[in-house]
């Protein structure tokens, strides 16, 4: 086979159906962030409530601790986890705390880079706040909505497949010609390992499971056909990957199992939908004036609105939806 077997590989089409918003240190890093901005405005407020904890004179009260529970519980429930006990939140609000007083102490709270990221997430909680409002009468989507979801999405749910693909990640430069003409003589990516290690190109080796909600059909059928251990290449971002597929079995997805999923998804559309309006409209009423046009910044019409902050526009999703997201960029020889 020839290594120009190559796929441009995009986040999964279904990515607002099966993932949530924000993950790990950047959710750690806002909750700081929030932390610092908080303080940093002065304590305009004392607490009040039952307290629970403080840390080192600095109280932590039961209305705080049922406030992050509610945010912690959300959050779970989008990644499908368990969720967080009252114990496990309330040592996670001491551990800010102390992290947020040693922060304070080094003054990182009047560093003016600092500030205008607070500033920033402050802003796109505000307006996300203001954009979740409008879309509160809302209503859930219909058990018929769900089904139908269902039954015209085969590939998601009922056909699902699931890969799973051993993976060289490297750089996108590095996939140089002479790269190229390896991969087409190659018998296993151990031999690719063995040639990247001798040119001293830099790798990481991975072992990944895709579905066919992250990949196109088109793709899946053109690795199925390459068959297990062929090599073939995928462009992820500013990688790219020397792929080998060790494994496609089918692994159906129940409607029962997949009702609710599909049902925050829906409704989470429905959202960017209101939000889109609502950003049209108030556009057309506010009175827009490009000052430095020479910037070459401003649109000769009307952009389309941007959607709700951190969530996937519906311009990006219809392109997903469409399958577009890969591209073949030549035939198998």
């Amino acid at each position: 086979m020839s290594c120009s077997e190559r796929f441009d590989y995009m986040p999964p089409v279904m990515g607002g159906l099966f993932s949530g918003v924000l993950r790990g240190k950047g959710m750690a890093a806002l909750m700081l962030l929030a932390a610092i901005s908080l303080t940093a405005c002065g304590d305009q407020k004392k607490k009040t409530g039952k307290i629970l904890a403080r840390v080192n004179g600095d109280e932590i009260t039961a209305q705080q601790l049922d406030a992050e529970l509610q945010h912690a519980s959300g959050a779970a429930e989008e990644k499908g986890t368990q969720r967080p006990a009252r114990k496990q939140v309330l040592e996670a609000l001491i551990d800010r705390q102390v992290l947020l007083e040693e922060a304070l102490r080094k003054k990182l709270d009047r560093d003016p880079k600092l500030l205008q990221v607070i500033e920033r997430f402050k802003t796109q909680a505000i307006v996300q706040a203001y954009l979740e409002a409008k879309g509160e009468s809302l209503a859930k989507p219909s058990k018929a909505e769900i089904d139908a979801y269902f039954q015209d999405h085969p590939e998601l749910f009922a056909h699902r497949k699931v890969l799973d693909i051993e993976q060289l990640a490297i750089a996108a430069q590095d996939f140089s010609e002479p790269l190229k003409a390896e991969m087409d003589t190659a018998k296993s990516l151990n031999q690719m390992a063995a040639w990247l290690e001798q040119h001293n190109v830099a790798y990481v080796k991975t072992q990944l499971t895709y579905s066919s909600a992250d990949l196109s059909a088109e793709i899946i059928g053109k690795i199925k056909k390459l068959g297990r251990n062929h090599l073939f290449v995928m462009q992820d971002g500013q990688q790219a990957l020397l792929c080998a597929l060790t494994e496609l079995r089918e692994s159906p997805v129940t409607g029962d199992i997949a009702s609710a999923q599909i049902e925050r998804y829906l409704l989470n559309k429905k959202m960017q939908e209101v939000a889109a309006a609502e950003i049209a409209r108030l556009r057309s009423l506010a009175k827009l004036e490009y000052v430095d046009k020479s910037a070459g910044l401003a649109a000769e019409e009307s952009p389309a609105p941007a959607g709700l902050p951190g969530k996937q526009s519906a311009a990006a999703e219809n392109r997903n939806r469409g399958r577009e997201m890969a591209e073949v960029k030549a035939e198998v020889k």
